[in-house]
């Protein structure tokens, strides 16, 4: 029962024992097969960190690209709105007056 207990399914239902099953657990279940799982563990939770960090640099490239779009776009209303406002600043030209005959 000791399979069960390392999180391994076991078939209660079965009678017959293999030797060859016996001894593969036996070695599944010693502390260097045990300290080599937890190696192959960190290796994937080490390259899951990495899959995620290279996800989250693209992300970060995307919004820097939206940030430097957004920031032309309010660059431009800026421009407009100086525009416009330095127009109505402008004085009317008198108009000429007409030389009296």
């Amino acid at each position: 029962m000791l399979a069960s207990g390392w999180g391994l399914r076991v078939d209660t239902r079965r009678r017959s024992v293999l030797e060859s099953n016996v001894e593969s657990l036996k070695h599944w279940g010693s502390r260097a097969a045990r300290e080599k799982r937890g190696e192959g563990r960190v290796k994937r939770a080490e390259e899951q960190l990495v899959t995620i960090e290279r996800g989250v640099k693209r992300e970060a490239v995307v919004v820097e690209k939206k940030i430097a779009k957004a920031e032309k776009g309010v660059k431009k209303e800026a421009v407009k709105a100086e525009k416009a406002v330095r127009k109505k600043a402008r004085p009317k030209a008198k108009p000429k007056k007409k030389p009296s005959d």
